[in-house]
């Protein structure tokens, strides 16, 4: 949820400056056809049409194996050669997850939609008396969004979930009449108002009013999978020190050039591979860690223990959409849990496919807004915590030249186009910033009399 601006959140200046940036130049984008392939089912032909370049995403029962781009130019690219260029980019990972299941690489097709459930899967699936989980949906304005996000949760395979819609600072009743009219006789949906703009406030109102043992957290421009649930739930159960799952978000769609840029950007992806995080022996591999927070996921799909995380105050008011921090506070969250000698697990079986922005003037500002947020983030807790500012003292001068002079963030994906000028500019300006940027929400916040994350009244 980005939609909603409390007073003093959106500083016209600062509206100003980044619309100032133009859009790339027509023809800096390649166009790209985004399409998924399970290969459990008999491979297609991916005809000529549209765009030459081709970005697979390739499932297994289901399941992100990873993506590869392919190019086609004169004629359809058959079967064969699609599995040419699968064995060469996932070949090993489709072994892995196969000798995991305890599937012969040559049997693997009787697994396809339709017959036995493949041992991954029955993983997922819960016991007799599963816990309920609750997941929290904030929205401002877009009940259109909204509703397939809804349609989307209600579709999960897990049995006991309750949804929860917090109307934040709502600009009308579409929201509720849409709750009331379509989901109105389930049961499980459960609709909340918070008229303080702020995602986090609304999330935190979530938090208070959930049944749930575990609550969840998507956003009203994401649609989840159907084991989305079910993969964060059995996240949980094999280690008591893990205190929140995260999971994989992917792109519905990368029609428009500014959703390819996103993609450039970093996107939202941040792997296919299981991964446990901590201070011991499971550490990350940035040399931020763990402050670069992003490497953990994003709160558009994620999961906590509610009642420790409650207790830890939930998401800090003073970051976040809606605050002059602009956002951050997933990433604060997950460096809470970290830097209190919990774990956190990255689960991509947790599968969410996000809406990215269309038109480049919003992602600038959401390109501007995530630096401002990140650097604020690091302010609140060099402040916040001694060993902290010693420990960020040491790291982050190592970090300044690629910060302020690379020409484009490491691992920009090839044959979509060049990395855009105009993301590093803005990244910059957003690294500039941040510090003012914390500084005016603690101020509100303060003014409001808001308690933020740790209970402390400002």
């Amino acid at each position: 949820m980005r939609g909603s601006r409390p007073t003093g959140a959106t500083s016209p200046v600062l509206r100003r400056v980044v619309r100032r940036f133009r859009p790339p130049a027509p023809g800096s984008f390649r166009l790209v056809r985004f399409i998924e392939i399970e290969l459990a089912e008999p491979l297609p032909t991916i005809p000529l049409q549209g765009p030459a370049v081709v970005e697979i995403l390739a499932t297994l029962h289901g399941q992100p194996l990873g993506k590869l781009a392919v190019e086609i130019r004169d004629q359809p690219l058959p079967p064969a050669r699609l599995q040419e260029a699968l064995d060469l980019a996932i070949g090993d990972q489709v072994k892995a997850h196969l000798h995991r299941d305890g599937i012969p690489e040559a049997a693997s097709r009787q697994w396809a939609g339709g017959g036995a459930v493949p041992p991954c899967l029955r993983q997922l699936e819960p016991g007799a008396d599963p816990a309920l989980v609750s997941v929290v949906v904030p929205t401002h304005g877009r009940s259109a969004q909204l509703a397939a996000c809804l349609d989307s949760i209600l579709a999960s395979h897990y049995p006991a979930v309750e949804v929860i819609v917090v109307d934040n600072a709502p600009p009308d009743d579409s929201t509720q009449r849409l709750v009331a009219d379509r989901f109105g006789a389930n049961s499980r949906v459960i609709y909340l108002r918070e008229e303080r703009a702020g995602a986090s406030l609304a999330r935190n109102l979530g938090i208070q009013a959930a049944g749930g043992e575990i609550v969840a957290f998507t956003d009203d421009d994401a649609l989840v999978d159907p084991w989305w649930v079910s993969a964060l739930v059995a996240g949980f159960a094999d280690d008591p020190q893990i205190a929140c799952v995260t999971g994989l978000t992917l792109p519905i769609d990368l029609d428009a050039p500014a959703q390819q840029a996103f993609e450039l950007y970093g996107g939202m992806t941040v792997g296919y591979e299981r991964r446990v995080y901590d201070l011991q022996e499971h550490r990350g591999d940035t040399v931020l860690y763990p402050y670069t927070a992003g490497v953990f996921g994003a709160s558009n799909n994620v999961a906590f223990r509610r009642a420790p995380f409650l207790e830890q105050g939930g998401f800090d008011v003073s970051l976040g959409p809606a605050t002059p921090a602009f956002g951050a506070e997933d990433l604060d969250a997950f460096l809470r849990v970290i830097l209190g000698g919990e774990r956190i697990l990255y689960e991509p079986r947790a599968v969410v496919r996000h809406e990215h922005r269309r038109e480049f003037s919003e992602l600038y500002w959401q390109v501007f807004t995530y630096s401002a947020g990140f650097v604020a983030l690091l302010v609140k807790w060099a402040l916040a915590d001694r060993r902290v500012a010693a420990d960020m003292a040491r790291r982050i001068p190592r970090l300044l030249p690629a910060a302020l002079f690379a020409t484009h963030r490491g691992g920009a994906e090839a044959n979509i186009g060049a990395y855009p000028s105009e993301l590093r500019w803005l990244e910059r300006l957003g690294f500039l910033y941040g510090p003012v940027a914390y500084v005016r929400s603690r101020v509100c916040q303060r003014r409001a009399g808001v308690r933020t994350a740790g209970g402390r009244r400002d």
